[in-house]
């Protein structure tokens, strides 16, 4: 983001900035198909859940910052944004009576390394309905010293330099219930799997901000790359609780749910270089020599990044899981899958700002 001091900067001056924002975070890839009606890849099978990105949409967030004149040429400023957990979801369900869709959650059985799957519900046995859901937060915030070069007309250039922090979080959670339906006696059979991962970036970072004045309006801009380190962490966790163990009693939890299995669950992490690039651009009136109102736009990139719906695999040994066997003593027989890999991929950013500037 653009440094908040619109106004004439004398040494001791102290500026302060607030925000709203909203932005768009880049789609979230969830890209294995969740519910079916029947085998992948065989010609009348739809996917009625899982297989493509999930968004947000508009988040919205807010930003302070602050600039400090040391000198009339040099600086300290720095800035802080937030955006809270926002989440969506997308179900699907089945009555499990006779003639409905029977719901199916496809895999790739690691035995055979064929398309195989499990009825999520089963006519006229049992019902089925199911919910993938997103929910993501981001915040930063940087701290530069700035390098005013000498005035050209109505033209400002600064140079910055200093550190940038960055941390994306998002959950993305599949759950399911498929108890009986009568003349069945009622259960629980509800699973549930979920992917967390957080990516937290460490870096160095220079730029440069041009600003031209016109009377009492302004345009500012800058451009600044950071580059560090990107701190990626997975929190992958899988169950399945119900009482048809139990005379239908007392419910029971087991480990695993449908992609997220003994063999997979767990924490991880790992630190990968990364390069976080910014955009930023606003225009300010002054409303008195000490105040102007701005309004923005800003784009963010951050590369290297691990997010949630990448990180869940279709190769499953369902010997593992009593959510697919049916037996509360489910044990592993051959190929430990699914394994967990980090998967990499690319994040942005972008919206639209509109804020305050004071000077003291």
């Amino acid at each position: 983001s653009a440094a908040p001091n619109p106004l004439v900067v004398g040494t001791g001056q102290f500026t302060v900035g607030a925000d709203v924002l909203v932005w768009w975070l880049k789609d979230s890839p969830a890209p294995v198909p969740l519910v079916t009606d029947g085998i992948v890849g065989q010609p009348a099978t739809n996917t009625f859940l899982g297989g493509q990105s999930l968004s947000t949409g508009a988040n919205p967030g807010f930003r302070i910052s602050a600039d400090y004149a040391l000198r009339a040429r040099t600086g300290l400023e720095g800035n802080f944004f937030y955006f809270g957990s926002r989440s969506t979801s997308v179900g699907v369900e089945s009555s499990g009576r006779l003639g409905s869709v029977n719901l199916v959650v496809p895999y790739i059985d690691a035995r055979t390394n064929r398309e195989s799957g499990t009825e999520l519900s089963l006519a006229p046995v049992y019902r089925g309905s199911a919910t993938e859901e997103l929910s993501n937060s981001l915040l930063g915030a940087e701290l530069n010293g700035s390098w005013v070069q000498a005035p050209a007309g109505p033209w400002r250039i600064s140079l910055l330099g200093g550190l940038r922090y960055l941390r994306l979080n998002e959950t993305y959670t599949f759950t399911t219930q498929s108890p009986y339906i009568p003349p069945f006696p009622l259960d629980i059979w509800n699973t549930t799997d979920r992917f967390d991962t957080t990516n937290n970036f460490y870096g160095a970072q220079a730029g440069i901000r041009a600003r031209y004045e016109q009377g009492p309006f302004f345009v500012d801009g800058a451009v600044k790359i950071a580059l560090g380190a990107m701190v990626q962490a997975a929190d992958v966790r899988g169950s399945l609780e119900t009482n048809d163990f139990t005379n239908y009693g007392a419910t029971q939890t087991f480990s695993g749910g449908y992609f997220a299995l003994p063999t997979s669950i767990g924490n991880y992490s790992q630190t990968a270089f990364a390069v976080v690039p910014e955009v930023a651009l606003k225009l300010g009136y002054r409303l008195s020599p000490a105040a102007a109102i701005v309004v923005g736009y800003s784009f963010l990139y951050a590369s290297n990044v691990i997010r949630p719906g990448n990180q869940v695999s279709r190769t499953i040994n369902p010997t593992q899981s009593t959510t697919y066997t049916e037996d509360p003593a489910a044990r592993l027989q051959g190929a430990a899958q699914p394994a967990f890999r980090f998967n990499e991929s690319n994040f942005w950013a972008q919206g639209i700002n509109v804020g305050l500037v004071v000077q003291f």
